[in-house]
């Protein structure tokens, strides 16, 4: 028989349950990380109470985040389902953290595409809105002004959100995959 690989492949096989688990738990922790490092490099330093503008960059990524903590957790599920398959209790679950999985992954694709959209089209100004001075990304020390180095907050967000969009839609298609499969 010819191998379709795992988007074609039937999720009753243990097999192809099995790798589209490891897959989403790959997914998951890579998006979670991902996440992180946006929340912890970039985030930490704007304050979201002066700047009401900038919520949608925070929120946008904390929706990342735990849609990539409930990616993984679609995962691991599916690898026990893919050893247990008669567990009805377990089938259910899945197919509920799966179309959970799917909605936060859809929010935050559509969350983090309006970011990247929003900081591209600012010129990352939006990003540096409590600095006092107005070319702040040309600026390359840390002073009063600015309590943080200007010059890699932008290039650092886009060079982070943009593979966070990316794997978010693929968590979105494999999660959705999983959760379509336990419709028949």
């Amino acid at each position: 028989m010819v191998d379709l690989g795992l988007c074609n492949a039937n999720l009753k096989d243990g097999r192809t349950l099995m790798k589209m688990g490891l897959s989403m738990v790959l997914l998951g922790h890579i998006n979670f990380l991902l996440g992180a490092l946006v929340h912890g490099a970039v985030l930490r330093h704007i304050s979201l109470h002066k700047q009401a503008r900038l919520m949608e960059y925070a929120v946008s990524n904390v929706i990342a985040l735990v849609a990539g903590m409930v990616g993984a957790i679609v995962g691991i599920s599916a690898i026990v389902l893919s050893k247990n398959r008669k567990s009805k209790m377990l089938t259910w679950f899945l197919l509920v953290v799966s179309a959970l999985c799917s909605l936060l992954a859809a929010a935050a694709v559509l969350g983090l595409t309006v970011s990247v959209v929003n900081a591209i089209a600012n010129g990352g100004r939006t990003l540096l809105t409590h600095c006092k001075f107005p070319d702040a990304i040309g600026y390359s020390s840390i002073t009063n002004e600015c309590p943080f180095d200007p010059t890699r907050i932008y290039s650092t967000t886009i060079f982070l959100w943009v593979p966070m969009v990316l794997l978010s839609l693929v968590e979105l298609v494999f999660s959705g995959r999983s959760c379509g499969d336990h419709r028949r």
